[in-house]
């Protein structure tokens, strides 16, 4: 079946004028790729080791290693690194009984640019604090002590703070160890 040549006409002008307001895609089209979502940097290196000072107190020395090729600002709450127990950031066991944390606990708003700890790229900071602050040791019993805690907020670019909302958290490992009676 052949269309009369006007009624041909009008199809292929009304095709074309379709193609041209965008209503049909022209073949050629290629759809465009999404950018890649953002991807997080790596969490510092962190290790931990624990001893009984003299005054049969345990003392937890934390070292925390940024391996990576930009600096990066950690927002420090819950962590050791914000210089007192004001978060649960180890477990503590004694045989196989868990110790409850007794450590204080903070309502925050949002973050300043002071709570958050600047760690340049190839740098280390360290903390030191004291396990007998925040749980009540058993005597003479042997300690497991799991050390880990979220980085609310890790930035690699821009200026502290942000607000919550464009936080971006990491989970830091920083292992266990067993410290004798």
């Amino acid at each position: 079946m052949t269309l009369p040549a006007t009624l041909r006409e009008a199809v292929v002008a009304a095709l074309l004028l379709a193609g041209l307001t965008g209503l049909i895609a022209p073949a050629t089209a290629v759809p465009k790729p999404k950018p890649a979502a953002p991807t997080a940097p790596p969490a510092p290196a962190c290790a931990f080791h624990a001893q009984r000072d003299a005054q049969g107190q345990v003392v937890l020395h934390f070292t925390l290693r940024n391996d990576g090729p930009q600096a990066l600002q950690l927002l420090r709450w819950n962590s050791p690194f914000e210089g007192g127990w004001f978060g649960r950031f180890v477990r503590v066991r004694a045989g196989a009984e868990e110790l409850p944390f007794q450590g204080a606990m903070r309502k925050r708003g949002e973050p300043s640019a002071r709570d958050y700890l600047l760690l340049p790229a190839g740098q280390a900071l360290q903390a030191t604090l004291t396990l007998n602050d925040a749980f009540t040791l058993p005597a003479a019993r042997p300690l497991t002590i799991q050390a880990g805690w979220r980085w609310h907020d890790v930035m690699t670019s821009g200026t502290p703070p942000r607000p919550r909302s464009a936080h971006q958290g990491l989970d830091q490992d920083c292992s266990e160890v067993t410290l004798a009676p």
